[in-house]
């Protein structure tokens, strides 16, 4: 589960802010000690876009989907880190309600994401970590009739996060403050 905030600049330089929340599941495939390939289906469950004339477009459920690696780059021990690097392409897709003239418009954001992930193993259970994502790729809307393409204007994510293993459950939590701000939390286990 989780909820992100950010700016998207739309053609004519027009700043659209965008919060959404989405419920997804994801699975990984530990290809070898090195390699997990990874991939993931949700939902848009609500948001708002919030237009540059401050009109407030109600974002109705959608989905979304997401496909990528990651490779283990070190294996930490103690207080060395373990670090990997991942690669994911990912799409949304959903429709906006204009609340003033009560016509939907779609919207689609497609984008490849380059990121890199520092954490800790702490007593074999618990795994601090922190990352950042480089991202970018196009968004398609429409507004006040007109077809407009825009990017996110941040296109960087700097996150803190842990996760904690409880037998064959985990439980993790992830917080972005900086850039595309998000908050995420969620189950897990392997099997």
């Amino acid at each position: 589960m989780g909820i992100f905030d950010t700016t998207i600049r739309f053609d004519d330089d027009q700043d659209v802010d965008v919060e959404m929340s989405t419920v997804s599941v994801a699975g990984g495939w530990l290809i070898n000690d090195k390699w997990t390939l990874r991939a993931g289906i949700g939902l848009i469950l609500d948001g708002d876009m919030v237009s540059p004339d401050g009109v407030v477009h109600s974002v109705e459920p959608g989905g979304l989907f997401s496909i990528g690696v990651e490779n283990r780059v070190l294996v930490g021990d103690g207080y060395t880190p373990f670090v990997d690097v991942s690669l994911f392409m990912g799409a949304s897709w959903t429709e906006t309600k204009n609340p003033e003239t009560q016509t939907a418009t779609s919207y689609l954001a497609t984008d490849v994401r380059l990121g890199a992930r520092a954490g800790w193993n702490v007593n074999g259970n618990t795994f601090p970590y922190v990352a950042a994502r480089v991202f970018g790729g196009p968004v398609d809307w429409e507004m006040d009739g007109v077809d407009v393409t825009g990017t996110d204007i941040h296109h960087y994510q700097l996150a803190v996060g842990a996760a904690v293993q409880l037998g064959p459950v985990g439980l993790f939590a992830e917080w972005a403050g900086l850039g595309e701000q998000a908050v995420s939390a969620g189950l897990s286990t392997s099997f």
